[in-house]
């Protein structure tokens, strides 16, 4: 047990560095806690987690928001104030200042500021008055059950707990998982109340278990037979039997066959040579732009066959609906007995005989499966090698059926762009954080390419500027990784109230999520697979790559923009190599900076996702600019100014000692009156960096802001294609200016302004990456503690904001 939990634990870290715990439950009953701030590669051995038995575990690892990173706020919690039961979750209990005086005055001992703590509490509370008068809770439980038709014996010590979990959730506010014990009783419950939960059943060397964890690279190390669950829902489980209910005040119960992953742990996991996602993710950029030409686009190689399945979609469709029917398989046995049922199915007979004239694109594409349904292709390829060609055959088919309806969808919102124009309707994309960037760069499109007018906003801006003057020819284009953003979510459900009329479509990442599912017409996917570090950077590019084509389509043939896709996806790839040693110097000229300024050429959007990047992952103030538009207040923070960097408090050591000439230090503003040096050597100059697109005016522009600036007080960086003048600009000393330091970082020639888009965004992307592993490196050596720079999980910033 202890060898498991401690590898899950570590799988852990990147979501979470600040404390880790574990709780074991023995045969006995007994409960052992071992917990400790520190992230889960330094903890596990430090506390011998790995070495620990035991019949039940429910570990913990934490990125503090209630609390302190203290031992005592670190989870689970073990409470014994009414009854003895163990706890976890993960989340924010955001009404946990009220619940902390109530549960006190309840009788609950308090010994933590962690909200984690808080719940634990609330389901102890709720499960202690349920074990003393237990007739109510368990003659509604049994209601329930009996009504789902269920017949399985469950203990009423289960029925209980299940139960308390669902009025404690009654009584939280926020968005939380998490997961409960009573040592007393078999099993663990757990409950998905708004943040994610992920169930998985499975078979190991020691035998039958079940695993839940809020991230799902935990799960699938261990298994990819899935439990469903959904929001709202709670789970008891124990080590072969599971049990699903509902929280809210309609319960009720299920026990939803597993249903095998369609994700590898490999799609989710980190993969040598790479030390983290970020690094991981910002390289998987050109395979992910094949994705959108993979789907967004006819294929010579495959036209013909596509055809030949067009001209048979029913037996196509019902041969796809037996190869679905496979997930439902509850073990491998059944799996293999299964697929070679659909072998001699007569469907796949007859679809096999029909596309003969088409076998030497089937053995082309034999090899790694492409499809979403990748992962159990390559399981049953595992299973049956021989079968290569009907698996090529059903990849290809599953290929064939998305790209038939996500063409549709392209040119459907094309056609109701075009109508909205026509009508006299404004196009609106809405978007927050990452995505909202995303919609500034399409705008830019749009108008380079499209001749059409389009309004991006974020939900806020949206909201406050236009919601009240929505008319029905208007058009709304949401934009959103998750689909389930809590801002955006709303903009979806209040447009939907006043305009029923208007049109919602989205561009989606998760396509399972609410906003593609309950709130749009349809939806066109982003297609870049899970993305794990918190900062957006491949769902960015992504999302740029399809804004690209729909602005494109008004005016480019599709064979053009494909291969203007194509050779975006080689400007990635090429920046990322030729660019590493230009961003890795100033990366290093840039990471202890407190501010900076980056600044767009025409590109406002790319300057300010280049700008957040850098403050999620660095934490340094970065701000993204209009370039021409810094002159009109922003440039009075060059000169001199009391930005002080910590290498710079360091220099004011250096000169105080080398200064005081046995003065006695008086502190504050009198040691700076006394020693005016302390301050004066410390001025340094301001960071710009420019990005420019090969547009002459661009040029002109970005030319004549270098050197207002620098002449100013600013030390010059530039992302841009290669031109002469640029560069003389760049290089150019001011004279009396000794200690001006620039930077041309030359990215790929594109002969196309709007493809040097791709070409900056990896740079800027890598940029502050580096930044941040110099930055957290420093930092680390200094021992300062809690400073929560990480390129894959800075402090105070989550993946999915689901809450408002």
């Amino acid at each position: 047990m202890g060898r498991e939990a401690g590898e899950l634990l570590k799988r852990l870290e990147y979501r979470g560095y600040d404390s880790t715990g574990a709780s074991f439950i023995g045969d006995d009953g007994a409960i052992k806690l071992l917990k400790k701030v520190g992230a889960p590669s330094r903890v596990v051995p430090e506390l011998g987690i790995d070495r620990q038995a035991g019949q039940r575990f429910i570990g913990q690892v934490r990125w503090a928001t209630y609390g302190a990173v203290t031992d005592v706020n670190s989870q689970p919690h073990l409470v014994r104030c009414k009854v003895e039961m163990v706890g976890a979750h993960n989340g924010n209990i955001s009404n946990t200042d009220a619940l902390k005086p109530a549960l006190t005055i309840q009788g609950h001992t308090v010994v933590s500021d962690n909200d984690g703590e808080m719940i634990t509490h609330l389901t102890e509370d709720a499960y202690a008055a349920n074990l003393a008068d237990p007739s109510s809770a368990l003659a509604a439980c049994r209601a329930a059950y009996a009504a789902a038709g269920l017949k399985a014996a469950i203990p009423d010590g289960a029925f209980l707990l299940m139960d308390a979990a669902r009025k404690a959730d009654a009584r939280a506010e926020g968005s939380y998982a998490a997961a409960f014990a009573d040592p007393k009783v078999p099993g663990v419950v757990a409950v998905k109340s708004g943040s994610s939960l992920y169930a998985g059943i499975g078979t190991d060397a020691h035998g039958d278990f079940v695993v839940v964890s809020s991230d799902l690279t935990s799960v699938l190390s261990k298994t990819r037979m899935l439990i469903p669950l959904s929001e709202g829902e709670g789970l008891w489980f124990t080590e072969r039997d599971y049990l699903v209910f509902t929280l809210g005040k309609d319960f009720a119960f299920s026990v939803p066959r597993p249903k095998r992953s369609k994700l590898n742990v490999r799609d989710t996991g980190l993969r040598a040579p790479f030390r983290y996602f970020m690094e991981q993710e910002i390289a998987s950029a050109p395979d992910n732009l094949d994705e959108v030409l993979r789907y967004y686009f006819r294929s010579p190689e495959t036209e013909g066959l596509f055809a030949a399945f067009e001209d048979r979609k029913d037996l196509c469709k019902a041969l796809l609906g037996k190869v679905l029917a496979l997930y439902e398989a509850p073990h491998e046995p059944a799996l293999v007995a299964a697929f070679k049922g659909l072998l001699a199915d007569p469907v796949h007979r007859e679809l096999t005989t029909r596309v003969k004239p088409h076998a030497d694109v089937l053995r082309a594409h034999g090899g790694r499966p492409l499809s979403d349904e990748r992962q159990l292709l390559a399981d049953l390829e595992r299973l049956d090698p021989q079968a290569s060609e009907a698996l090529a055959l059903f990849d290809l088919l599953f290929i064939w059926k998305k790209r038939r309806r996500v063409t549709r969808h392209l040119m459907e919102l094309v056609q109701a762009i075009r109508e909205t124009q026509k009508e006299g309707g404004r196009v609106f994309l809405v978007a927050s954080g990452t995505s909202y960037h995303a919609a500034l760069v399409a705008a830019t499109f749009f108008n380079n390419l499209s001749g059409v007018a389009v309004f991006p906003c974020n939900p806020g801006m949206f909201r406050s500027m236009y919601l009240n003057a929505l008319q029905p020819r208007d058009l709304l284009l949401g934009i959103t990784q998750s689909g389930e953003t809590k801002d955006l979510v709303d903009i979806f459900q209040d447009v939907r109230a006043r305009v029923p009329g208007l049109r919602r479509i989205s561009l989606v990442n998760n396509e399972n999520s609410r906003i593609p599912q309950e709130l749009s017409e349809f939806y066109l996917p982003i297609l870049c697979g899970p993305e794990i570090a918190v900062a957006a950077t491949k769902s960015f590019l992504n999302q740029v790559a399809i804004l690209y084509v729909l602005a494109a389509s008004f005016s480019l043939t599709e064979r053009k923009i494909a291969a203007n896709l194509e050779r975006a996806k080689e400007l990635i790839a090429e920046t990322l190599r030729m660019c590493e040693r230009d961003v890795e110097e100033a990366a290093k000229r840039l990471y202890l900076e407190p501010s900076l300024h980056i600044l767009g050429t025409g590109l406002i959007g790319l300057a300010r996702e280049g700008a957040l990047k850098i403050r999620e992952v660095v934490l340094n103030h970065a701000e993204g600019y209009d370039a021409a538009e810094f002159k009109h207040g922003p440039n009075t923070i060059l000169g001199k100014n009391t930005l002080f960097s910590i290498q710079d408090l360091a220099g004011l050591l250096e000169v105080y000692e080398q200064h005081r000439d046995g003065r006695p230090f008086a502190g504050g503003i009198e040691a700076l009156q006394a020693w005016p040096e302390l301050v004066e050597t410390r001025f340094s100059n301001y960071p710009l960096l420019f990005v420019c697109p090969s547009e002459e005016r661009d040029i002109r522009i970005t030319i004549s802001q270098i050197h207002t600036h620098k002449i100013r007080g600013a030390d010059i960086m530039l992302i841009a294609e290669k031109q002469p003048e640029l560069a003389l600009a760049v290089a150019g000393k001011p004279m009396g200016q000794d200690r001006y330091w620039s930077k041309y970082i030359e990215v790929p020639f594109s002969g196309d302004p709007n493809l040097f888009v791709f070409a900056a965004t990896v740079a800027l992307q890598r940029l502050a990456f580096r930044m941040s592993v110099l930055k957290m490196e420093y930092l680390d050596r200094l021992t300062v503690a809690d400073h929560g720079v990480h390129p894959d999980a800075p402090k105070n910033v989550s993946k999915s904001i689901t809450v408002d």
